[in-house]
């Protein structure tokens, strides 16, 4: 399992970015997933940065299986709508500058969950189903 504490803070994105992608590559997850998780945790690990006013570390973790690839972002700030993850959110128009994560995170995963943590914060779980057959891997 991979496991990171990063200060709320934009510079430590581009690391944990790229811890998820060797953590995901040396279990022999496809260059597709791989992407498709680092640009979902980056946005959920960014928006914790950007919108959680968290003082304390956000908790990033991944487990990959044969079947699955699950990643959690869990910061401890104000905490956010539930009705952010019940529906798939439109994409904002071209131009816009926000508006962006969510959606993002909904698109690039086949599991998608945020919630307010009970005592306050956010917790991200983002899911994939392994898509190339014959990749043998473990947590």
């Amino acid at each position: 399992m991979f496991r990171a504490s990063v200060p709320p803070d934009a510079q430590y994105v581009p690391t944990v970015r790229r811890q998820i992608e060797d953590f995901t590559r040396e279990r022999r997850v496809s260059q597709v997933d791989i992407e498709a998780l680092v640009l979902a945790v980056g946005e959920a690990l960014a928006n914790a940065v950007e919108h959680s006013d968290a003082t304390h570390d956000i908790e990033v973790q991944c487990r990959v299986d044969d079947r699955k690839i699950i990643a959690t972002v869990i910061d401890s700030g104000r905490g956010v709508e539930r009705s952010k993850s019940d529906r798939i959110l439109p994409l904002p128009e071209p131009m816009s500058e926000r508006g962006r994560g969510i959606p993002i995170m909904q698109r690039c995963t086949d599991m998608f969950s945020i919630r307010r943590l009970p005592g306050g914060g956010t917790g991200v779980v983002l899911g994939l189903l392994r898509r190339i057959e014959g990749n043998h891997a473990t947590s």
